[in-house]
């Protein structure tokens, strides 16, 4: 195992393992893999879990996991069929992410994409090439990245909570973007139409409310300022010239 690698061990009970054909295996992901990275990598091993996933949940270390959990090198990763007692119903499936690499949307939506949705509603937040009449020529979105994801993920448990979803996907771009690129990405799937509007539009509002990712518009005219979306404080637009920063 190389320093770019995890290793966990992926444990079947019940059902799973009789459709594994196996009590536990050993994976091998990249570092900073997420639980559905994982699940990716098991569908592609077992294909006949698909049939039954949805019908499942996961658990690292013992305790019930969303598929947006990191992995760590070690973690024992549980599938866990529903448990004796009678069927459960399948939780609202959820995923959140930071990413400095491009937004791809078809993969989100066939994410959330589900038997039991009447309507699936997209939001994606571009650059604009306009601001406060200046031309931009690029945003930095700076992110304290670990409570980043936390609290996406606490917006993604307040929209389960509540409305009727069936899925909730949330992406969002940290570093330099130009013009034209997705910063932001908000699917969400549900029964109905109106949960699903509803939803969305508190993920985006809670997104600039409470998670720390600060927004910096470069212009055209070499001068750039943080966005500040609650206030207009002075700390929150003073100008500074790129070229100062490249001597």
């Amino acid at each position: 195992m190389n320093s770019e690698e995890i290793r966990i061990r992926v444990k079947f009970f019940g059902p799973a393992k009789d459709l594994t054909g196996c009590e536990e295996i050993s994976l091998a992901l990249p570092k900073g893999s997420l639980l559905s990275d994982a699940i990716k990598t098991l569908l592609e091993i077992f294909p006949k879990l698909r049939e039954r996933l949805e019908h499942y949940r996961f658990a690292i270390n013992a305790d019930y996991a969303s598929e947006s959990a990191t992995l760590e090198d070690g973690d024992e990763v549980a599938l866990i069929p529903p448990v004796s007692g009678g069927a459960v119903e399948a939780e609202t499936k959820v995923i959140v992410k930071l990413t400095r690499e491009p937004i791809e949307l078809e993969p989100l939506f066939a994410f959330v994409s589900s038997p039991q949705a009447g309507a699936i509603v997209t939001f994606v937040g571009t650059v604009r090439e306009i601001s406060q009449g200046k031309r931009v020529t690029a945003l930095t979105y700076e992110a304290y990245e670990l409570m980043a994801e936390k609290e996406l993920q606490r917006i993604a448990d307040e929209m389960v909570r509540r409305w009727q979803l069936c899925k909730v996907a949330i992406v969002h771009r940290i570093g330099r973007l130009e013009v034209g690129d997705v910063s932001v990405a908000i699917l969400v799937s549900a029964p109905h139409r109106a949960d699903a509007f509803v939803a969305a539009r508190h993920a985006i509002e809670r997104i600039k409310e409470i998670v720390p990712i600060w927004k910096r518009e470069h212009f055209a005219d070499g001068t750039s300022h943080w966005v500040n979306s609650q206030t207009t404080e002075q700390v929150g637009v003073i100008e500074l010239r790129e070229e100062l920063n490249s001597q």
